[in-house]
């Protein structure tokens, strides 16, 4: 091979390995809004036999893949993965935060109300703190699932005591497959998991009182 073919060759071959890669566009998706946000007729108080005070709900702790901006997915029971161009549009921990701050206005579990993230939580006398264990499509086979698994405590400001904590796991099929059946199944399983959360909470704190352990000192 002569020089002129030979550079001709480097040249071809260097154009090949820079051609531009056609890249996916990003799909930005967030969680369906709760009745309360949609309805314009108002939620009825309920506040019957709740405690008194007001509650500060903190974002979620969101460990591992589940604080990244890809949504994730799992194929079988242990092979995990985010997806490259498929993303919430903000971050899952606040987003469930603000989910859950939602959800309070049609359940309450204090009379003064919740508001997520203020700025001081010491004009609140509890905490909501929150934990993603399990947030994600399931794929096994050719049939599509969601499992959403949260962990909530209720926290006491005056001395950081835990009154509450526990935890709720929901798993759904999506039959349609798609995304927006997986992000409108990941939301549903949302909200059944945190009324799940906020009626257990609500139950213990009514035991205390009746106890003669008030949530409030």
């Amino acid at each position: 091979m002569n020089g002129s073919v030979a550079l001709v060759a480097i040249a071809t071959l260097a154009v090949g390995c820079f051609r531009p890669r056609t890249v996916p566009p990003i799909e930005m998706y967030r969680l369906l809004p709760t009745a309360a946000e949609t309805s314009s007729v108002a939620v009825p108080p309920y506040v019957d036999d709740l405690a008194e005070g007001s509650l500060a709900v903190s974002r979620y702790i969101t460990p591992g893949l589940y604080g990244q901006r890809g949504i994730v997915y799992r194929v079988g029971e242990s092979g995990y993965a985010t997806y490259p161009s498929r993303e919430w549009a903000i971050p899952l921990g606040e987003m469930l935060g603000r989910r859950t701050a939602d959800l309070l206005q049609e359940k309450p579990l204090v009379q003064g109300g919740a508001l997520f993230d203020p700025p001081t939580r010491r004009a609140f006398t509890h905490v909501w703190r929150g934990t993603v264990r399990e947030f994600e499509e399931i794929d096994r086979g050719n049939d599509v699932f969601v499992a959403v698994n949260l962990e909530a405590s209720l926290i006491r400001v005056e001395d950081d005591s835990i009154l509450w904590s526990g935890a709720a796991r929901v798993e759904r099929a999506v039959p349609d497959g798609t995304m927006e059946g997986i992000v409108a199944g990941l939301s549903g399983a949302t909200d059944e998991v945190v009324f799940a959360l906020l009626d257990s909470a609500r139950v213990s704190i009514r035991q205390k009182s009746a106890n003669g352990s008030p949530p409030e000192p």
